[in-house]
């Protein structure tokens, strides 16, 4: 593995492993906009279109968003450092967001877990 494509893996791996601490989402017609903790906004599209979103370090990441049912699917393709898929899904109860995640490395190396966020007033916080 070259030095950059080690840098890509550690940019795929902080996608997945380094989650923010809280998340605002706001929805409107079209669109979710995911706001972290950092105040970092990111708008995203439910029909699948992809966006482009360049990298510290250089590269980019792809990221691709969709609705599967009442599920909001997040993918997000590292340029040569492998892929996060993120599943947002709430309970009938509406008081946590579950976030599944897949990481995927290539090679036949992937994970998957879930993080979990409770509401808050404003913002949804993770357990």
């Amino acid at each position: 593995m070259t030095d950059e494509q080690r840098q890509r893996m550690r940019q795929t791996m902080d996608l997945a492993f380094r989650p923010p601490a809280a998340l605002t989402i706001v929805a409107s017609d079209s669109t979710l906009t995911f706001k972290s903790d950092s105040g970092a906004a990111l708008v995203l599209y439910g029909d699948g279109r992809k966006l482009k979103q360049s990298v510290d370090g250089g590269g980019d990441v792809e990221i691709k968003a969709h609705w599967q049912g009442n599920d909001f699917v997040v993918e997000r393709k590292v340029s040569g450092g492998g892929k996060v898929t993120e599943d947002y899904l709430r309970p009938q109860d509406g008081k946590q967001l579950y976030v599944i995640v897949s990481f995927d490395g290539g090679r036949g190396r992937s994970i998957d877990f879930r993080r979990v966020y409770d509401t808050a007033a404003t913002a949804l916080q993770p357990q």
